[in-house]
């Protein structure tokens, strides 16, 4: 057996936890050509098969089970030292990894970050945008500000604020009506939906309760996407206040409502908190974001 660099390893962990080159490699940020050329020069150099290719994705072999197992370990030893290295980093300088959503970055997190930054020149910034939660335990972010109801036990941080939402609509559609017969578009309109991303979310919930399945025009997967969607006219939206009270083209037709109502967090790694720019970046954002609190709970309208 021939001795392989770790990346392959974490090929094959991103491969089988996905069941999918594709997205294995949309998650490690490179082509799926190489996630499969990687795979076969490793089968090839090992005289292994890690992988039965299935028209439902690729499943893995006994061996590769072993195989990720043994490396799983390995990764996990490794995010351990990287976390016990930062957190005792006392610099102010360095790569911090953020994940936020988008509505969020769109609204209020940029020009935030563009101020931080200004702060602290020799800090860099690297955003991911996704409604997913990255998995903090694994390093695949340093800080979190997203919304949760119910953070997971081994991060810590501060609750910022609630995050509200509402129904809006394209001013072209509702804003020369009067306020009582703005209400009266929900009853009658077409809608834009969430789609799967977003679909076990308070805002799904709540739009598969009150809006029949019929009276979706579309879906998309994000809420900056929902808005450009109701921009257009083609129906009303829930989107988050921030994001909504903030775009000059939509006029808001209901109050924030409360059956939505997440709370929104700055967190990190308990592992991490000591290092001097996580610490930073969380107190001068959670300061920031709360002095925005009326925004985010769309009393500010």
């Amino acid at each position: 057996m021939q001795n392989p660099d770790w990346d392959i390893f974490r090929i094959v962990i991103a491969v089988a936890d996905s069941g999918s080159a594709v997205a294995a490699a949309e998650r490690l940020g490179v082509n799926a050509s190489t996630v499969l050329r990687r795979i076969a020069k490793f089968e090839s150099d090992n005289a292994v098969r890690l992988f039965e290719r299935r028209q439902s994705g690729y499943r893995p072999t006994e061996e590769c089970a072993a195989i990720v197992d043994a490396a799983r370990k390995i990764e996990q030893n490794v995010t351990a030292i990287n976390r016990d290295l930062l957190g005792r980093d006392l610099r102010m300088e360095g790569h911090l990894a953020v994940t936020t959503t988008d509505s969020l970055l769109v609204s209020l997190l940029a020009p935030l970050i563009q101020s931080f930054i200004s702060r602290h020149p020799e800090i860099r910034i690297d955003v991911s945008v996704t409604n997913s939660r990255l998995n903090l335990t694994k390093q695949d972010a340093d800080i979190a500000v997203r919304a949760s109801n119910m953070p997971p036990d081994a991060l810590v941080g501060q609750r910022v604020s609630r995050l509200s939402f509402a129904a809006y609509a394209a001013k072209s559609v509702a804003a020369d009506l009067p306020e009582r017969q703005r209400e009266k578009l929900l009853a009658k309109s077409r809608w834009v939906g969430i789609g799967n991303a977003l679909a076990g979310s308070p805002v799904g919930d709540w739009l598969s309760r009150n809006v029949a399945a019929d009276r979706i025009a579309m879906t998309a997967d994000t809420f900056v996407a929902v808005r450009d969607c109701a921009l257009s006219g083609i129906g009303i939206a829930i989107l988050p206040c921030c994001l909504g009270d903030t775009t000059a083209a939509l006029t808001r037709i209901t109050g924030p409502i409360r059956e939505m109502d997440t709370a929104l967090w700055v967190l990190t790694h308990s592992d991490i908190r000591g290092a001097a720019r996580v610490k930073a970046f969380n107190e001068y954002v959670t300061r920031e974001l709360r002095a925005r609190s009326a925004l985010l709970e769309g009393t500010s309208a």
